[in-house]
């Protein structure tokens, strides 16, 4: 059984100024949970700060259940060595951090759209469809990511909130075939990576959301908790108040 849940992901699953799919999985489940996603995360800071904040909560609670909401694959990560306050503004996780120790991890996207980038930087983009390399390095981390959240006495469950549904592995044969890509493909807890995302989940339930982006409005993220609710129960994670 579990005595908390632990959730990262994007702007997808992040607070703001009303409840979110978070909330609605405390009120649902009895059981407390963090939220530690942040808007505009790539999928290393979100593998970085869920390692991170698992351990200190392993302090307190024995059997968290940890909920990913995956970001965009193609979105990369880079170090901001720049003063702009627009940038530094975009940063995630620098809220509570001394100031000797504040990370200055930003995605390449922020900085392309704010005309930060350095020359290298730009050198780091890809065209849409050159993402072998990205594609090949995300199910290798989430291999090993999935591995650590065992170690660390946890339960892992995962979905992709991002859109990424155009670039699905069997496009790909040598990296369908890397046996981390097939015992990913083979855990019922890592779920729905390349069949759903948030917006068009939202085009098709939530009136209220965001149009452009498809953020899901207060009653959008109550009926998604529903549907995470649903996914959990098909992996064997009940985690209904009557349970708790």
């Amino acid at each position: 059984m579990f005595d908390c849940i632990l959730v990262n992901g994007d702007s997808y699953s992040a607070k703001i100024e009303h409840d979110v799919y978070s909330d609605f999985l405390h009120k649902k489940s009895g059981l407390p949970v963090v939220n530690i996603a942040r808007q505009g995360s790539s999928n290393d800071r979100i593998r970085r700060s869920t390692i991170e904040k698992l351990a200190e909560i392993k302090q307190q609670y024995n059997n968290p259940l940890v909920i990913v909401g995956w970001s965009f694959i193609r979105r990369m990560e880079v170090w901001y060595y720049g003063s702009n306050q627009s940038v530094i503004g975009r940063i995630p996780d620098r809220e509570n951090k001394p100031e000797h120790c504040k990370p200055c991890l930003v995605t390449l996207d922020v900085l392309t759209g704010l005309n930060q980038a350095t020359v290298e930087q730009k050198c780091l983009i890809n065209e849409d469809l050159f993402v072998h390399k990205q594609l090949t390095d995300f199910y290798t981390s989430l291999y090993m990511f999935a591995h650590t959240i065992e170690s660390l006495g946890a339960k892992l469950f995962c979905f992709s909130a991002a859109k990424n549904v155009e670039i699905p592995v069997n496009s790909f044969p040598y990296i369908q075939s890397l046996h981390q890509v097939t015992w990913c493909q083979q855990q019922s807890n890592l779920y729905q990576l390349h069949d759903f995302y948030i917006k068009q989940w939202a085009e098709q339930h939530d009136p209220l959301r965001k149009l452009d982006t498809g953020h899901l409005s207060k009653s959008g993220h109550a009926q998604f908790a529903d549907v995470l609710m649903q996914w959990l129960n098909s992996s064997g994670y009940n985690i209904r108040k009557e349970y708790a």
